[in-house]
């Protein structure tokens, strides 16, 4: 008996999706649940099982192309129709059992040179060239070999050796290249860049880490509370435009996005409700959620219900950035490394932590002094660390 599987419906009213990757030909054997397919939708990867046991009859799609949700993926011949094994083999097996055994190269110099026509001084230079003659079709009088059918030759290798890789567009990559351009077509952008001494912040880290070896502490918690209480002072931040009504709504909770590099690209995984948790919460979770994008296995779930982004590379974070706004947000934050410089403090030269945040903003909802205003409400709170910050 035939079953038809078709691409379901992976959440959040998915209405298409990508085929990145099959793990089965047709031919093949299959036992329920055994993955079949990886399907990019959301920025998110996922491994669709088969539903049944039995024989895949046929595949439908391509990697790279894009489906919609009911669309036919295989026809499974159940188990008690199954063909043997033997007579079942992929394609890929059979490609590579009938695949022609390449012939060893030609030499030069080898007894096939012999009957090619070339002059002695022909075949002295093709040995200097390193090329085999047996390779070459002559140009001379009667298929005889000439010299610039050698330099032709070599030059032709050449240009195949030098010829550029290619690396398929899709999946991951494409999503990625998909949502930064609808970003900075549909919003006009604009950046704002400040220095923060984060000396105090550094040494309170630092203690707490002592006193929490458990936990991987970095910098991005203390920013993340700070980051919250500027959202709830300035909320045009913490905002989404609603062009088709013609409304700004006002988001009142603070879900933060972490841009991470995933193996496949670049994801954002949401920590929530992040004014209702602690330093120490806050990096657990964290820690979590970048082991999950390291591994792979982020779920659609925890890339959803961002409202605000921020984006670091840690110790090679630069001096400062313009990051991509993450539509429908309005707003992202670049954490830029931290490095000793010497600066005016009481009219002395002295040497502080210093480090860089750079904001990004959607112009048609916040404007640039409300985006100076915001950073420096919340420089404050990292340049003093141990400030309330609710």
């Amino acid at each position: 008996m035939s079953f038809k599987f078709k691409l379901p419906d992976l959440g959040e009213g998915m209405v298409e999706g990508e085929i990145v990757r099959w793990f089965i030909e047709e031919g093949d054997l299959v036992e329920e649940d055994q993955p079949i397919v990886e399907v990019m939708t959301d920025k998110v990867t996922v491994e669709i099982p088969s539903p049944r046991n039995g024989r895949i009859a046929r595949r439908f799609g391509e990697e790279g192309q894009i489906i919609e949700v009911g669309t036919t993926l295989v026809v499974i011949e159940e188990s008690g129709t199954a063909a043997p094994v033997a007579a079942t083999r992929s394609r890929t097996e059979v490609q590579k059992t009938e695949q022609p055994v390449a012939a060893p190269e030609d030499k030069t110099g080898s007894d096939k040179n012999r009957g090619i026509l070339a002059t002695p001084a022909i075949r002295k230079l093709a040995r200097q060239m390193g090329v085999g003659l047996s390779k070459i079709q002559g140009t001379g009088a009667g298929g005889r070999i000439v010299q610039e059918d050698l330099h032709h030759y070599q030059n032709n290798q050449t240009a195949t050796a030098e010829q550029m890789e290619t690396i398929p567009y899709r999946g991951l990559r494409r999503k990625i290249g998909s949502q930064l351009l609808l970003s900075k077509k549909t919003a006009p952008h604009y950046t704002y860049v400040e220095e923060v001494d984060v000396t105090q912040l550094v040494r309170l880290r630092a203690e707490l880490a002592e006193k929490n070896k458990n936990v991987h502490l970095t910098y991005l918690p203390f920013v993340m509370r700070a980051v919250v209480a500027g959202l709830k002072k300035y909320p045009l931040l913490n905002s989404t435009l609603n062009e088709e009504e013609e409304v700004i709504q006002l988001r009142k909770y603070y879900n933060l996005g972490i841009a991470t590099a995933a193996p496949s690209g670049l994801i954002v995984p949401v920590v929530k409700h992040v004014d209702t948790k602690d330093i120490l919460q806050l990096a657990k979770e964290i820690d979590t959620l970048a082991e999950s994008a390291r591994a792979g296995k982020t779920t659609l779930e925890e890339l959803q219900g961002g409202t605000f982004t921020l984006t670091s590379l840690g110790p090679l974070g630069g001096v400062l950035a313009t990051p991509i706004i993450n539509l429908p947000q309005v707003a992202i934050l670049g954490i830029h490394k931290i490095s000793q410089k010497p600066v005016v403090r009481n009219e002395q030269i002295v040497i502080r932590d210093m480090m860089n945040l750079s904001i990004s903003l959607d112009h048609r909802v916040v404007d640039g002094i409300v985006a100076a205003e915001f950073l420096h409400h919340i420089i404050p709170l990292l340049e003093d660390p141990d400030t309330d910050t609710d």
